[in-house]
Parts: C-alpha cells; sequence; structure tokens
C-alpha cells in the first residue's frame, strides 16, 4: 500500500492544472511534483532553509514562484486555483519548534475554500505522531462544517496504525 504523500500524488497525476498551491514548501517535494501536472505552481514557507532546500530541487522549472512567507498569504499572489497542498507539522531534516499551527492552518484552509475552482480540490496530510499535531482536531471540526452542496470532503488513513498520517481531501463540487 502506498504511504500518504503518494496516494496524493496519485490522484493529482490524473489530470492537468492551472494553478497549484504548495502551501507548505518544506523541501520541496510537492512543489517539484506538481510543477509538472500545473500551468504555474506557487509555493510558501516561512523558513529560508525550506526555500534553499527548494530552489535547489527544482533547479531550471521556469513554471514555480517561490515565497518566503506564510501559506496565510497566497491570496497576495493567487486569485484562484484548482489544486493545493498542505503538508502540516514540521519542515523534515529542520527545527521541529518550527511547526504549522491551527489558527494559521484554519484561516488559509477558509480562504482557500473560496479560492479553490470548480471541480478543484485541496489535499490536507495531517501528521498526529508528533505533539504539533494535535491541531487537527480542531480542523475536523472545520472539515465537518463544509457545506456538501459545494465540497465533498473525504479521510483516507492507515486503520491499523497508530498516530499514522492521514490525508483530508476537499473537492468543489
Amino acid at each position: 500500500m502506498e504511504n500518504m504523500i503518494s496516494f496524493v500524488h496519485d490522484r493529482i497525476s490524473k489530470r492537468k492544472y492551472d494553478n497549484g498551491i504548495d502551501f507548505t514548501m518544506g523541501n520541496g517535494h510537492d512543489t517539484l511534483f506538481l510543477s509538472d501536472y500545473c500551468h504555474h505552481v506557487y509555493s510558501y514557507d516561512i523558513q529560508k532553509e525550506a526555500l534553499e532546500h527548494t530552489k535547489a530541487l527544482i533547479k531550471d522549472k521556469n513554471n514555480i514562484s517561490l515565497y518566503l512567507k506564510s501559506h496565510e498569504l497566497f491570496d497576495q499572489d493567487v486569485d484562484s486555483f484548482d489544486v493545493g497542498i498542505f503538508n502540516l507539522g514540521y519542515l523534515p531534516g529542520g527545527n521541529k519548534e518550527i511547526t504549522t499551527t491551527y489558527e494559521t492552518t484554519l484561516r488559509t484552509l477558509k480562504k482557500a475554500a473560496t479560492c479553490l475552482c470548480k471541480k478543484g480540490v485541496i489535499y490536507v496530510v495531517v501528521y498526529t505522531g508528533h505533539d504539533q499535531g494535535k491541531e487537527s482536531d480542531g480542523l475536523m471540526e472545520y472539515f465537518l462544517t463544509l457545506d456538501h452542496m459545494i465540497f465533498n470532503v473525504a479521510k483516507f488513513e492507515m486503520m491499523n496504525k497508530e498516530n499514522a498520517p492521514y490525508v483530508v481531501m476537499i473537492e468543489k463540487r
């Protein structure tokens, strides 16, 4: 069985998109992946280390814009988008004290839901195996409030692994 990132990438690879957003740039793997399926990719992180890792990874790609700022500010750069990825938690290999937070992620998700194009999809990969991973509890409450006439929302998880990451998929109908 594939891991959650492979699960998300498999679903994204089924079509092409105009604009994609990597809301949590990290080491740039989702940004690079999205660049093969999107006309343009916008990628955000608050850590300079993440920006440097991603710059090195994407090399000569010319359809990517990198931003050293919070994903909460994405709407300063993008009016609408077709696909987005959140990888919640901390930068792999980085400072584990710097993490996504419930408050910022919730505000971003609310804005993202309004900017998401019809038939667009947001994937939220949630890691619960660390203290900051508890942000998912509050986010689950938000996901349940999304109007089923406008959004399809699904959760994909490994049922027999404690603290395993899971994916929430939000599709605009």
